[in-house]
């Protein structure tokens, strides 16, 4: 994806504020953004922006935009009123790139190729361009662009700001007003609410909006955009209520203005304003006698007819009837611009004229079209599909065969180009536009018989055709003598053949579109003669000339066709004589083939007595329609099925028809001759008029039952489930059942015997029993703080807790994790529970319930002077101010940076960004800030105020909240955006971030957060609470997460979570992190370094940090073997045992893999996965070391990390994010595939190769070609 930076030029600014556009206020003013990404100016230092985005209060005070106030504890104040920033310079206009081939989320070209989504496709001199804005306009030199609201200078360089209104959105109530560049939407109680993107959608819900040319879909709370691309929904804020005497300032504003004239002239960077009554009235420019332009521009015609004013002297009026040019240029309606042999430049947009009231106004003379309407002079009369009018703003014109549009006299329609085209070229054409009548002329009455008579009551306009409609009554095609086509919607010409496949009309010469039919019109004045309708039954009928069809519930639907075939899907129909291709959606004969019809409702017989149909009951409770079937449902209650003595299939949900068998698996009905697609069951209707007897509920226990004819089984919980079959059997995995006399079958999902198999079932809630009285359960104590539910058992943890299995007197397998039932034995290798007659899936333990709570002990944080610390296992280093930062290692090498570290015993290499050793290199890590330490308050601390203390040698400063944050600077400058601060005798400069003097300039420094002393003790007594469990990584007081990974927050439960990575960045979507020196990427889903971009990762949710045990060391796996602290013991293929490198680790089946605890193993995704509600969250799998897991390290061994080592001829190569190997070379390069290694001298080439790295740039990617030709193999790790 393309990234494109605006460079903006330094301007000295002298006394001013400037805002992060570029843009400037007066010195003592606040920047005030607006939803669209402009600023304002607020009069006030340090102001406070209102929501209305037009207004603003002085500090310290609130807006209260439905009064209009400022309002505080002691005062009152109206609002002010924003005034414009004012523009310090202009911004460089963007290069366009070629389009480029097509990928994923690209936008489409109209010639084809394709532009990143965010950019916009532009004609170019030849061909298409990408502009990397998402609305652009193309400059005049071709290579150039602009944004929407911007236009392109001269030259094409720069980009000049468009001016926009300053006056403010009128809602329709005409008291209520929106800010500019949004839309006015009504709310749910009638008022209205601002949407704060311009023409905006209002959604149907009264409370969102969408943005223009989208749908907004409120149950997926969403908008669709017009290309199918999913947009977010916005929230309206409230409209600003106008006061009296606001609206009458308005008005008199208005009246004003119509009595004066003013005269703006706007070109290119300049603007001048005649004052009123400066010139003479004859100054203005006539256009007609009704309408002139000011002086010094010229009259352009308007599509209407009409005339608009173009801002310049002997102008140019362009052919797009909205644009012109200057005198003696071209207009380039297609680049949108006006050319000249120099060059070229922006067009102009014209303006409206202004009425001349005061003189005697002459009548134009319109082109009459009939006696009725007529058309503006200049222009054409064009027939519309309806066999109306409409008018062409041009004369003479050429009215196109789409009835929409037109092209100039001489030129020729070319309806599928949407173009006007002669031997000279081509160019748009234009829109119709409507006519007007003519009040003022006796209207002359047309003959009834010019209208085309369709039958008694309906007829068409003269010159159009009657064609029959799919409900058998009448459309009107605008075409005399028409072809009505075979779909009921459309016609073609006299002499044609409709092609219903393409969709256009056919002859020898060639194909043209199709034309689409009209309403017809009734005929009121004639006594209208009543068709016959064909009678379905006693009580519904169809229209003349269709026929009656059964539907899927029985009743009736009308095939417009006469004796049709009804189809066998209850939904279409065909013509008499063919066939129904129910597979291919067609009808057929010898002949040919032909699309089917769609059946219409049949209409009731209100004037006669309608006989009522025998229902068939299916208890005292349900019935189902005449002809149809009662079958079964999962829940043990009933449906229909549409057919007569149908086959209910075991889905519970499709039936057949009578003599044949459900194909479950095909979704098929069967018999000897073939097959065809079955047929989905309809609710039943209740039998409300007869007593309903009460069917017995299967009682599970004295709380809960389930339906009749259904089982109880029990679930994982311990609790009950229905399984919709009497006498079923109940599957292992609790979740699912089979049918009486089956066996489960859990590996394939299937219930199986002698005869086959079929798909299980899946079981049901079940219902309390309100009417008995309930027992109370008695639940299992495990000790005095921990119990499991009536029927399960307790099982021990890792931790030494309790957790519990969902199976009574159940047997504790030795992982810690999983169960099996009484009697069994836990195959931990396998992962099954094993007896003599065979095994099964063994089962996952579930949390206890707490009783109460227990309390845990302290580290010590790593003192850096008397007033900094950091946290335990970490270092203290000076940072570039004189201040502290904390390297998250121990005993760790300070870089000269003064930014990052290197691990002990390793070198900074400054230039390369990477720790270096004799066995080779690793990337640095990035300083975090240090933390003041508990309960210091030295006498050379900096008081911000009674509560807050910034460190000695640095300065409080106000932050983006409003409450003191810390330079780490003395007497330091605090910058306006509240974020940075600059050194002594400096100043903030917006533009480069940086702080800049006479003679030198350097980064801006962050404002830090102060401390309280409530936050510095109970972050001392986190780190010496935390410190003392081994080398997990601190959270909190309560949480912590594996050693060598994250600990970041989670913002959907506001819990912390564990990035799988250490040292890694945690995404503001509070979902994601990325590992160190990346950065988060939030559009795009993904990490960036430079032009690196990889997926992101998922955190794990961080688990309570466990009581401190006697047993700080190994984990035992047996009597001989044992793994490092923070690993689980698993069985590898080999029967040995394995470490994975995670705590209280799930042992993955496939022996190889693990995944860390509540995740379940996904081998088909090759991930770990954890189900929570409506959500899933994914991990990479872990390797499980397949090195010896007892401790026999020797002294000569390479320590790799994790509890991991190897030989001290060999090399440490990582293999995942958390797991090392071997490779059997020393000092090796791994490759980053984390598969293979080299030898030393070598470097990883494409396809598992080595290649010698002497004598090659390894940065210059085209020497990467010489080493691919090599076939050196790479070791295997």
């Amino acid at each position: 994806m393309l990234k494109v930076t605006l460079g903006l030029a330094l301007v000295t600014l002298v006394a001013c504020s400037q805002c992060p556009n570029n843009e400037v206020c007066e010195a003592g003013q606040t920047c005030c953004q607006d939803p669209t990404g402009e600023f304002s100016c607020c009069p006030f230092h340090h102001g406070e922006c209102c929501e209305d985005h037009l207004h603003c209060c002085p500090e310290d005070m609130l807006c209260s935009v439905m009064d209009s106030m400022c309002i505080n504890a002691t005062h009152t104040l109206l609002f002010v009123e924003r005034t414009p920033a004012k523009r310090t310079d202009l911004p460089k206009s963007f290069r366009m790139i070629p389009s480029l081939p097509a990928s994923e989320d690209d936008i489409t070209c109209p010639d084809g190729s394709f532009c990143p989504a965010e950019f916009s496709c532009l004609l170019m001199a030849s061909s298409y361009g990408c502009c990397p804005v998402a609305q652009g306009l193309v400059c005049s030199d071709g290579k150039h662009c602009c944004a929407k609201d911007h236009e392109c200078s001269a030259d094409s360089n720069s980009c000049v700001k468009l001016k926009e209104p300053a006056e403010a959105v009128l809602c329709g109530n005409g008291t209520s007003e929106c800010p500019v560049d949004t839309t006015c939407c009504g709310t749910e109680d009638g008022q209205w609410a601002c949407c704060p993107i311009p023409k905006a959608v209002c959604c149907d819900d009264k409370i969102h909006c969408c943005p223009e040319d989208s749908v907004c879909d409120v149950e997926g709370s969403k908008c669709m955009s017009s290309t199918n691309q999913e947009l977010p929904m916005w929230a309206k804020f409230p409209a600003r209520l106008r006061a009296e005497w606001e609206d009458h300032k308005f008005v008199e504003s208005r009246a004003k203005a119509e009595l004066t004239t003013t005269r703006q002239i706007t070109t290119a960077g300049k603007q001048m304003t005649t004052l009123p009554g400066a010139l003479p009235k004859t100054s203005d420019v006539p256009c007609n006698d009704t309408a002139a332009c000011p002086d010094e521009s010229t009259c352009c015609k308007t599509k209407e007819g009409g005339w608009d004013c173009c801002p310049l002297p002997e102008a140019v009026c362009c052919d797009d009837f909205i644009h012109c040019c200057p005198h003696g240029t071209t207009c380039n309606v297609a680049a949108g611009s006006c050319d000249e042999p120099s060059g070229s430049q922006p067009w102009f947009e014209k303006l409206p004229v202004k009425l001349i009231r005061s003189q005697n106004v002459a009548v134009t003379k319109d082109v009459p079209c009939d006696d009725t309407v007529a058309c503006p002079d200049g222009s054409t009369c064009c027939k519309t599909q309806e066999g109306g009018w409409a008018c062409c703003p041009l004369p003479e014109a050429v009215c196109c065969d789409d009835f929409i549009h037109c092209c100039p006299h001489g030129k020729t329609c070319n309806t599928a180009a949407g173009k006007c085209e002669d031997s000279s070229g081509s160019q748009p054409w234009f829109e119709k536009l409507p006519v007007k009548l003519i009040r003022s002329q006796n209207v002359a009455v047309t003959q009834v018989h010019s209208d085309v008579p369709c039958n008694d009551t309906a007829a068409c306009p003269d010159g159009s055709t009657c064609c029959k409609t799919k409900e058998g009554g009448w459309d009107c095609c605008p075409l005399p003598e028409a072809v009505c086509c075979d779909d009921f919607i459309h016609c073609c010409p006299h002499g044609t053949t409709c092609n219903v496949a393409a969709g256009s009309c056919d002859e020898p010469s060639g194909s043209q579109p199709w034309f689409e039919k009209l309403p017809v019109k009734l005929i009121r004045s004639q006594n209208v003669a009543v068709t016959k309708d064909v009678p379905c039954d006693d009580t519904v009928a169809c229209p003349d000339g269709s026929t009656c069809c059964k539907t899927q519930e029985g009743g009736w639907a009308c095939c417009p066709l006469p004796e049709a075939v009804c189809c066998d899907d209850f939904i279409h129909c065909c013509p008499h004589g063919k066939t129904c291709n129910t597979a291919a959606g067609k009808c057929e004969d010898s002949s040919g083939s032909q699309p089917w019809f769609e059946k219409l409702p049949v209409k009731l017989i209100r004037s006669q007595n309608v006989a009522v149909t025998q229902d068939v009951p299916c208890n005292d409770t349900a019935a189902c329609p005449d002809g149809s079937t009662c079958c079964k449902t999962k829940e043990g209650g009933w449906d229909c099925c549409p057919l007569p003595e149908a086959v209910c299939c075991d889905d519970f949900i499709h039936c057949c028809p009578h003599g044949t068998t459900c194909n479950v698996a095909a979704g098929s009905c069967d018999e000897p001759s073939g097959s065809q697609p079955w047929f989905e069951k309809l609710p039943v209707k209740l039998i409300r008029s007869q007593n309903v007897a009460v069917t017995k509920d299967v009682p599970c226990d004295d709380t809960v039952a389930c339906p009749d004819g259904s089982t109880c089984c029990k679930t994982q919980e311990g609790g009950w489930a229905c399984c919709p079959l009497p006498e079923a059997v109940c599957c292992d995995d609790f979740i699912h059942c089979c049918p009486h006399g089956k066996t489960c079958n859990t590996a394939a999902g299937k219930c199986e015997d002698s005869s086959g198999s079929q798909p299980w079932f899946e079981k049901l809630p079940v219902k309390l029993i309100r009417s008995q009285n309930v027992a109370v359960t008695q639940d299992v104590p495990c000790n005095d703080t921990a119990a499991c539910p009536d029927g399960s058992t307790c099982c021990k943890t890792k931790e030494g807790g309790w957790d519990c299995c969902p199976l009574p007197e159940a047997v504790c397998c030795d992982d810690f994790i999983h169960c099996c039932p009484h009697g069994t034995t836990c195959n931990v290798a396998a992962g099954s529970c094993d007896e003599p007659s065979g095994s099964q899936p063994w089962f996952e333990k579930l949390p206890v319930k707490l009783i109460r709570s227990q309390n845990v002990a302290v580290t010590k944080d790593v003192t850096c002077d008397s007033t900094k610390s950091c946290p335990d296992g970490s270092t203290c280093c000076k940072n570039k101010e004189g201040g502290w930062g904390c390297c998250p290692l121990p005993e760790a090498v300070c870089c000269d940076d003064f930014i990052h570290c290197c691990p002990h015993d390793t070198t900074c290499n400054v230039a390369a960004g990477s720790c270096d050793e004799p066995s080779g290199s690793q990337p640095w890590f990035e300083k975090l800030p240090a933390l003041p330490r508990a309960g210091q308050r030295s006498p050379g601390n900096v008081n911000c105020d009674s509560n807050h203390i910034c460190p000695d040698s640095s300065t409080c400063c106000k932050n983006t909240d409003g409450d003191w944050g810390c330079c780490p600077l003395p007497e330091a400058v605090c910058c306006k955006d509240h974020i940075h601060c600059c050194p002594h005798g400096t100043t903030c400069d917006f533009v480069t971030l940086t702080c800049t003097s006479n003679t030198t300039s350097v980064p801006m420094t962050d404002i830090n957060q102060p401390s309280t002393k409530e936050e510095q003790k109970q972050h001392r007594e986190v780190k010496d609470k935390v410190g003392k469990y081994n080398s997990r990584v601190p959270c909190d007081l309560q949480t912590s997460c594996p050693d060598y990974t994250t600990c970041c927050l989670i913002a959907k439960t506001n819990k912390w979570g564990c990035c799988p990575l250490p040292n890694a960045v945690c995404c503001t979507d509070g979902e994601h992190c990325c590992p160190a020196n990346y950065k988060c990427d939030v559009t795009r889903v993904s990490c960036i370094r430079g032009d690196v971009v990889i997926p992101w990762y998922n955190k794990m949710s961080a688990q309570s940090t466990p009581a401190p045990s006697l047993d700080l060391g190994a984990v035992e796996c047996d009597e001989q073997m044992s793994c490092s602290a923070d690993s689980t013991c698993c069985h590898l293929s080999t029967g040995e045992w394995g470490c994975c490198p995670l705590p209280e680790a799930v042992c993955c089946p496939d022996q190889e893999h693990c995944c860390p605890k509540g995740y379940r193993c996904d081998l088909r995704r090759r991930s770990c996965i954890k189900t929570s509600w409506l959500h899933v969250e994914k991990v990479p799998l872990a390797h499980i070391d397949d090195q010896k897991p007892q401790s026999s390290v020797t002294e000569n061994d390479i320590q790799c990390g994790g509890g991991h080592n190897c030989k001290d001829s060999e090399t440490c190569c990582p293999t995942s994010k958390t797991t090392w190997g071997c490779c059997p070379s020393p000092k090796a390069v791994c490759c980053d595939d984390m598969k293979h290694c080299c030898p030393a001298g070598y470097k990883c080439g494409a396809g598992g190769t080595c290649t010698s790295a002497v004598g090659f740039d390894w940065n210059n990617w085209d020497n990467w070609r010489v080493f691919f030709s090599k076939n050196n193999r790479a070791i295997t790790l």
